[in-house]
């Protein structure tokens, strides 16, 4: 990783989508979530993030 740490920039924050999965076991099924989320400070820096988590916040 390049620059890692403290920066002035103002970073803007963008949820792309939120998905809901299933996973088909024995009992039933296991839900979980996915989400893709673009962060960029408007000027030609930008990340993607790509998370996984059984509950959403």
């Amino acid at each position: 990783m390049i620059n890692v740490g403290k920066n002035n920039e103002e970073l803007i924050e963008k949820l792309v989508a939120v998905n809901r999965v299933a996973k088909v076991v024995k009992g039933g099924r296991q839900f979980g979530f996915t989400a893709i989320t673009v962060v960029g400070n408007g000027k030609g820096k930008i990340g993607m993030g790509y998370g996984k988590a059984k509950e959403v916040p």
